[in-house]
């Protein structure tokens, strides 16, 4: 009875790391969401269709217009690298703790709250639970 157990517990330990990737989106998918601007959570939530690209379309002769979304994407890139590397430091930090290394990295504070911050062009804005008052994460724009 002890080895069907044992048996039973590595091949249901062995099944987990077989099919750990099963969750992961491949990356053709992953090339689709940002070719169209998408998330997964705004796709899954009806706010964005990933198979429609017109946002980023340059097939507009405008090379005015193909500057602007190219421009358009790089600085949502830009912005997406700024909120990745901010959470890092201060995602479930308390409120406090991410003041502080906010306003160590030269962010200036733009309300009372401290909770909307700007830098080099970047507005961030804290995501904080009010319940515990961590801050979840932050958006930058």
């Amino acid at each position: 009875m002890k080895r069907k157990n044992i048996t039973l517990v590595l091949t249901l330990c062995m099944s987990g790391l077989y099919f750990h990737n099963a969750f992961a989106i491949s990356d053709a998918y992953r090339a689709q969401l940002e070719n169209s601007g998408c998330t997964q959570v705004s796709e899954a939530n009806g706010t964005c269709n990933s198979e429609d690209t017109n946002q980023y379309d340059t097939s507009d002769d405008s090379s005015e217009t193909r500057h602007h979304h190219h421009h358009h994407r790089a600085d949502s890139d830009a912005a997406d690298d700024v909120a990745r590397g901010i959470d890092r430091h201060i995602a479930g930090k308390y409120q406090g703790q991410a003041v502080d290394y906010m306003e160590d990295q030269g962010w200036e504070s733009l309300n009372d709250e401290r909770t909307r911050w700007r830098k080099a062009g970047f507005i961030a804005d804290f995501d904080i639970n009010q319940n515990s008052g961590q801050v979840m994460g932050v958006s930058v724009h």
